[in-house]
């Protein structure tokens, strides 16, 4: 299934002219996962490599559900409990500046957390301090806002998280998105973008190999390099055979 870039088009990597929406096999499966939570109101962390797309796969996800409205925080790095309350406060829209009193702020944030259920996103979640921590548990905790918790954490930076006591008990799926697998790269590429749909597949399989390895943030800025061909050179076709040409060289001296 695809949907045109142009409905989100600061999503894409490199905000790609022509890049489309591709529901691949880990978006799949993120899905099954985010509805099973939803359904349970619980907390579930979403892992992957850096550039497996786990940031726009739940931006999508979320798009795709518009009757769950998805809060989305991104703390700056050595956030404090009060940083949340505020993003919180101003991502539900609540009138004028965050009461400087924790209290009389949560108590503003639990009642507009009541209706309807809700879902909190929090990305970057590997920075998140364990004061932090304790203030998601005690969201998650509350018997009475009605509220799905998704962290999203980098596959690298997970162990730190994982250390975290209050989320062992409560985070009931540990969701890892893995790269597109050699196959699906076949389909994915050319739904993803017009510039792939008359490429050889082998070719396909050895700009794959060769570099971008099923992640599609290196598959975005092989792309992106094809565009940039393309406008160069305006009266010749867009050969990806050059892109080969090119990563070779580049390849055998960092070997």
């Amino acid at each position: 299934m695809t949907q045109p870039s142009g409905t989100s088009p600061a999503l894409h990597y490199l905000n790609l002219p022509g890049a489309r929406t591709v529901t691949t096999q880990a978006v799949r499966a993120a899905a099954h996962a985010l509805d099973h939570a939803v359904r349970e109101q619980s907390m579930i962390c979403l892992t992957a490599d850096p550039g497996i797309g786990k940031t726009f796969t739940l931006h999508t996800l979320c798009e795709q559900r518009p009757g769950l409205p998805a809060l989305r925080l991104l703390p700056r790095p050595q956030a404090r409990p009060d940083d949340l309350r505020h993003s919180l406060y101003r991502a539900l829209n609540l009138p004028g500046h965050p009461p400087h009193d924790p209290g009389i702020c949560d108590d503003y944030l639990r009642h507009a957390l009541t209706q309807p259920p809700r879902m909190v996103t929090v990305d970057e979640a590997h920075q998140l301090s364990a004061a932090c921590i304790e203030y998601l548990r005690y969201l998650h905790d509350d018997p009475d806002p009605q509220v799905t918790i998704v962290l999203l954490a980098s596959q690298p930076r997970l162990r730190a998280l994982r250390s975290k006591q209050p989320l062992i008990n409560r985070v009931t799926a540990w969701h890892l998105m893995g790269p597109l697998d050699p196959d699906e790269v076949l389909t994915v590429m050319p739904a993803f973008h017009a510039l792939w749909q008359t490429t050889p597949s082998h070719t396909l399989t050895r700009l794959d190999g060769l570099w971008a390895h099923g992640n599609l943030r290196r598959w975005a800025a092989l792309t992106h390099q094809l565009q940039a061909i393309r406008h160069r050179h305006p009266d010749h076709p867009a050969d990806p055979e050059t892109l080969l040409r090119r990563l070779k060289p580049r390849l055998a001296r960092t070997a």
